[in-house]
């Protein structure tokens, strides 16, 4: 859990034994009441998931509370749950054909859920595996997800109204570097020069991150950070020298969203330097989910981990300590509805990486049984399999107890457990009591 949240490259720089330190470790959990929570039987939702037509029938309550947001996020507990992400298509399917939702943004770099979702408005596709398995984390990379991305492609050609692949995160900057250099080609030779150099500092930096998982490399921090600090400059300067030059109606959104995307990514080496402070991950997610909607009538359904679209801090007092939620609230005042999902008992694909990428291997490790007290452990004990509840409708019972949120390592013990009210961070939860590991592509 030490990375969940923060800039990863920024948790790379706290993690080498060249800085020093570490990042954020998980506070153990003392749960404000260990009792068992015993919830009036209107509070809770059962949810039917034996097909997609009786799914459908069950969350319609839960839909009319996501009607009319503009930012609808729908989380996840792990990041390697098959239900999770069986259980947000299935609503995410439900908001874009009923609800005029035309935007689903992952936890993952902008620019390549950009290469994505051209392939989700070709004509025909063979096989979405070489391209997820090349763009996407590997925590995107099962079964599940592709499901999705074959219906989102399955629906564009047969409908005049499109919806589109994106993303929020900025972890890597090769790709949108890529992106600019095909888009501004032959403008000037100063525009050429200056994407160009983005090309080579994001590949330099990407390699650096990929190789912080093999302990056999050497970690060059002062290399890195001038590599870093060069590509901030580059982003700078380009935009700059766009300032002039008129683009295509077609080329203004990509163009924006790659440059965006190479500012998010290279503010790790920007708020050190210049504002002597952290890079917050969580308000750079904020901000790109907030240019995808930019445009009139645009709607979005973020899938991102419980931590980010929580709108509370995990770690109060923490640059990183969770909550896109928080930011996202205060960007869309009453626009924004939020989903938990959490489970007691099963398996989870994770990775033993110490930082995510597309190459990191996932496996099928158990989670451990829910620490007494938890949210978890409560809801272990109530009847439906399945179910949501709206967290408003605890009242006096939404105390303060420990709450599981496991990232993309196997780790699901006590240092997976933060105090929360739920009312705090979610609008409504999704509990489904055992649940597997997401099924690798």
């Amino acid at each position: 859990m030490k990375t969940i949240f923060r800039s990863l490259l920024a948790a790379a720089l706290l993690a080498t034994t060249a800085t020093g330190a570490s990042a954020q470790t998980a506070p153990a959990t003392a749960a404000a009441d260990t009792a068992r929570i015993t919830l009036d039987a209107s509070m809770v939702k059962a949810v039917n998931t034996q097909s997609y037509a009786l799914f459908r029938q069950t969350v319609q309550p839960l839909i009319k509370q996501m009607r009319g947001k503009k930012v609808v996020a729908l989380g996840e507990g792990t990041h390697g749950t098959a239900e999770f992400y069986k259980l947000r298509f299935w609503l995410t399917r439900i908001l874009m054909e009923d609800e005029g939702f035309n935007q689903v943004a992952l936890e993952n770099t902008y620019a390549d859920c950009y290469r994505l979702n051209e392939a989700m408005h070709s004509a025909t596709i063979d096989d979405l595996k070489p391209l997820m398995k090349k763009h996407l984390l590997s925590i995107w990379q099962n079964r599940e997800t592709e499901e999705m991305l074959n219906w989102m492609h399955t629906y564009n050609t047969s409908h005049l109204r499109k919806v589109e692949l994106t993303g929020i995160d900025a972890m890597f900057g090769t790709t949108a570097a890529e992106v600019l250099r095909e888009q501004l080609v032959r403008l000037s030779p100063e525009i050429s020069a200056l994407t160009e150099q983005l090309v080579q500092r994001a590949q330099y930096q990407d390699k650096v991150w990929v190789d912080l998982n093999d302990r056999s490399i050497p970690f060059k921090r002062p290399e890195m950070l001038a590599n870093g600090w060069a590509g901030y400059e580059a982003t700078e300067k380009l935009e700059k020298a766009l300032a002039n030059v008129k683009l295509t109606r077609r080329q203004r959104p990509v163009v924006a969203g790659a440059l965006q995307n190479l500012h998010h990514y290279f503010d790790t080496f920007y708020q050190p330097k210049v504002n002597k402070r952290e890079s917050s991950r969580d308000s750079l997610m904020a901000e790109m989910t907030r240019l995808l909607v930019r445009d009139k009538g645009s709607k979005v359904i973020v899938w991102a981990h419980d931590a980010h679209v929580s709108r509370r801090l995990a770690v109060p007092g923490d640059n990183n300590g969770g909550g896109t939620g928080k930011f996202l609230e205060r960007m869309f005042p009453g626009q924004y509805f939020v989903l938990g999902t959490t489970t007691a008992t099963g398996t989870v694909a994770a990775t033993t990486h110490r930082f995510i990428s597309p190459l990191s291997p996932m496996a099928a490790y158990p989670l451990e049984a829910p620490v007494a007290g938890s949210w978890e452990a409560s809801m272990q004990a109530l009847t439906p399999a399945v179910f949501y509840l709206n967290a408003s409708q605890l009242q006096a019972q939404d105390v303060r107890r420990g709450h599981r949120l496991v990232g993309y390592s196997p780790d699901s013990g006590k240092d997976s457990y933060f105090p929360f009210k739920l009312s705090e961070a979610y609008d409504a939860l999704l509990f489904v009591r055992t649940t597997t590991a997401a099924t690798p592509l």
